[in-house]
C-alpha cells in the first residue's frame, strides 16, 4: 500500500510540473545580433541587424559560395521603444534581443541622448550588459550592412569582435556596457566610446569590399560629449596598456621597425600643489625587426623612449584642448587622495599636470623570433 501511494504521488507531480510549452525554436524567431540607434527630425530612429543562424552553422566546412547578407529592419519613433515596437509589429517573425551583441550610437544620439539610451539598455531584460558599445558619424546601416573577408558572415568583423588581440597595429578601444555604465556617471576620467567607419579602398575580392574598422573614438567626460579624436590622437592608450603582442612601432626615416611585445604603465601622484602632478612609468619589451642603419641597441633604445614620451604627451594636450582626462590619470587621485583636492583640481589635467615621464625599455632581441 505505501509502494502504491508513493507511485500515485509521483504520478500527480508529473502532471503539475511546468514544461516548455511555449518555447520557440531558432527557426521560429527572428534573432537580433545588433541595435543601431540615432536621432533625427525631432525622432529615433532604430535599426536592427538579424542573421541566419543556418548558414553560420555551415562555417565549418569553410566560407559561404554565396554571401548570406544580414536582414536590416528599421522605423522611426518619438522614443527608443515607441520605435521598435513599429519595427516588431510588421515582422511576420517574433524579434528575440538574447543574442544582441552591438549597439550603434550616432553622433547626435551620443551628444544629446545618452540618458535616453542608458534607460532604454538597462530597462530590456533581454539586453546583457555584456553588449559592445560603438558610436559613429556615418550612416549606421552602412555600417550594419558592411562585409567580412571570404563572405563570412557579420559576425567576422570588429563590429562584433572588436577584442580580437592579433590584429596589428590598431589602438584597442573596445568598450562593454556595464564598464560604460559603470563609469558614465563618474566625476573624473574619460569614457572613450569607440567610433566605426567604413573602409572601401583597401580590400578588393570580386567587387571593392565595405569593411567595418574602428576609426577613432568619442570621448564622454562629467556626461558630456567632448569631442572625437583619432587614433593617432590616442596611440598613447597602447603604451600605457597593451593587449596586442605584435604591435608594430615603425621609424620610417631611420629605415627601423620596432615590435612592441608588452607595454605597461603605473601612475605615481605627486602631492603638495593646488592640483596633482603625476609621474607616469611606462615599461616597456620590444624586438628589433629592421635596422638598416644599423643603430646600437642604446641608441634604438633612446628612440623608442622619445617616441612614447612624445605620443603621451600628444594625447594630453589633445585631453587639454577637449577638457577631459583621455588617459584617466586623475583617477588614482579621486579614488585614494580624495581629501587633498576637489573635484575642479582633479579634473585640471593638463601638460603641466606631468612631472616626470619615465619608459624603461627591455631589447628582447636584435630580431623578431618564432613562437
Amino acid at each position: 500500500m505505501k509502494k502504491l501511494l508513493i507511485i500515485l504521488l509521483v504520478i500527480f507531480q508529473l502532471f503539475i510540473l511546468t514544461g516548455c510549452w511555449g518555447a520557440r525554436s531558432i527557426i521560429e524567431q527572428t534573432l537580433v545580433t545588433s541595435l543601431g540607434i540615432d536621432f533625427k527630425d525631432n525622432q529615433y530612429v532604430v535599426t536592427i541587424q538579424a542573421l541566419n543562424f543556418s548558414n553560420i552553422a555551415k562555417q565549418e566546412s569553410g566560407a559561404l559560395q554565396v554571401p548570406a547578407p544580414p536582414l536590416i529592419g528599421q522605423a522611426k519613433g518619438k522614443s527608443i521603444q515607441s520605435a521598435i515596437s513599429k519595427i516588431e509589429s510588421h515582422s511576420p517573425m517574433p524579434l528575440y534581443y538574447g543574442h544582441v551583441n552591438s549597439v550603434i550610437l550616432s553622433k547626435e544620439v551620443i551628444d544629446k541622448r545618452l540618458k535616453e539610451v542608458n534607460s532604454f539598455i538597462s530597462g530590456r531584460p533581454q539586453l546583457r550588459y555584456t553588449i559592445w558599445i560603438y558610436g559613429t558619424d556615418q550612416d549606421i546601416k552602412d555600417i550594419l550592412m558592411s562585409q567580412s573577408f571570404f563572405n563570412l558572415p557579420f559576425l567576422y568583423t570588429v563590429v562584433m569582435k572588436p577584442d580580437e588581440k592579433s590584429r596589428g597595429g590598431l589602438v584597442f578601444l573596445k568598450l562593454k556596457f556595464h564598464q560604460y555604465i559603470s563609469r558614465y556617471t563618474q566625476p573624473v576620467g574619460t569614457i572613450l566610446i569607440p567610433s566605426l567607419g567604413i573602409e572601401d579602398k583597401k580590400f578588393k575580392e570580386k567587387e571593392i569590399d565595405k569593411v567595418a574598422y574602428i576609426n577613432g573614438a568619442f570621448a564622454i567626460s562629467q556626461k558630456k560629449f567632448k569631442g572625437k579624436l583619432d587614433l593617432k590622437e590616442l596611440k598613447a592608450l597602447d603604451f600605457m596598456h597593451q593587449e596586442n603582442y605584435s604591435l608594430p612601432l615603425p621609424f620610417a626615416k631611420d629605415k627601423l621597425n620596432i615590435i612592441v611585445r608588452s607595454s605597461n604603465s603605473s601612475v605615481k601622484v605627486i602631492k603638495g600643489g593646488k592640483k596633482p602632478k603625476y609621474i607616469i612609468k611606462v615599461k616597456t619589451n620590444v624586438n628589433i625587426v629592421q635596422n638598416e642603419n644599423s643603430y646600437s641597441r642604446k641608441k634604438i633604445a633612446s628612440k623608442i623612449r622619445s617616441k612614447m614620451k612624445n605620443e603621451i604627451l600628444m594625447t594630453i594636450k589633445k585631453g587639454e584642448v577637449l577638457h577631459a582626462d583621455l588617459l584617466n590619470i586623475s583617477e588614482k587621485p579621486y579614488r585614494f587622495h580624495r581629501k587633498e583636492w576637489d573635484i575642479k583640481a582633479l579634473n585640471e589635467v593638463d601638460a603641466k599636470s606631468i612631472k616626470d615621464i619615465k619608459v624603461d625599455v627591455h631589447i628582447l632581441g636584435n630580431k623578431s623570433y618564432k613562437r
